[in-house]
């Protein structure tokens, strides 16, 4: 599969195993009469909002949504893939449909040429800072709103939706010093831990390699910083994200010592 594709014609994406009423650390709020009634970017909107207003999924102003919807080029009149992600600053609680930039998607993904040419590439390189620079090229339907840093982490995952959320369960496994352990013990091998890194167009393309080298994978813990997780249908990804963030929930009420959990007290 090349980087520039999705998985379109595949199945819907994972479904949340357990049933919403038997959550205990988050709230399912989907309601399908109302989802029904939204086009494809507002149901993007509906989610983020969603997922935005449970401050144990994410803080304020954290975290990203995105979604790989087929649009009508304005220039050629083809169909193509455009990627609307939640733009730079802003909230996923309050967000509107102008909070999310657009992009077309295969020039974000064509973005990787223009980086592997550099003579330097990585983490906090000139070209990272670069790249940022090159979004508004890739503008669709001149959408001023700017391209968050977070862009490439959704762009070359090959899935129709990502949610890239900061949970408190999840971010106590994180940030854990043993968090790699921690992550298999909890999610096996359907969620994969990889380093921290600063967010950036390096970190897309780790993303990217992560899918390929574990393609049952549903998520990825971010080490230090938090979760990420796709799936091809949008209903999907926003129940796969609770499910991930209650396993995780799960895990730590299961292993709490009271006041001795951190050691007691000193």
């Amino acid at each position: 599969m090349s980087r520039q594709q999705t998985r379109s014609g595949s199945p819907a994406g994972p479904q949340a195993t357990g049933e919403p009423a038997r959550l205990r650390h988050v709230t399912y709020a989907w309601d399908d009469t109302y989802a029904a009634e939204l086009s494809p970017v507002e149901r993007l909107v509906y989610r983020s909002n969603l997922l935005g207003a449970d401050g144990r999924i994410t803080n304020t102003g954290g975290g990203n949504t995105s979604a790989k919807l087929e649009e009508r080029d304005p220039l050629s009149g083809e169909p193509v893939d455009v990627l609307w992600v939640k733009g730079s600053g802003g909230d996923l609680r309050t967000a509107r449909r102008e909070n999310f930039a657009s992009l077309y998607l295969d020039k974000v993904i064509a973005l990787s040429q223009h980086y592997d040419r550099a003579p330097q590439h990585g983490p906090k390189t000139e070209i990272e800072d670069e790249i940022v620079g090159l979004y508004p090229h890739c503008t669709f339907g001149l959408n001023p709103r700017p391209s968050s840093i977070d862009t490439p982490l959704h762009a070359f995952v090959p899935f129709r939706h990502v949610d890239h959320m900061h949970p408190n369960a999840v971010i106590a496994v994180a940030a854990a010093a043993n968090a790699e352990r921690l992550t298999r013990e909890i999610y096996g091998d359907e969620v994969v831990w990889i380093p921290w890194q600063r967010p950036g167009f390096d970190l897309g393309l780790k993303l990217g390699q992560v899918v390929r080298d574990h393609p049952t994978a549903k998520g990825v813990i971010l080490g230090g910083h938090g979760l990420i997780n796709w799936a091809d249908d949008d209903k999907a990804c926003y129940e796969l994200t609770l499910e991930l963030i209650e396993r995780a929930g799960r895990f730590i009420e299961e292993h709490d010592k009271g006041e001795n959990t951190f050691g007691g007290q000193k």
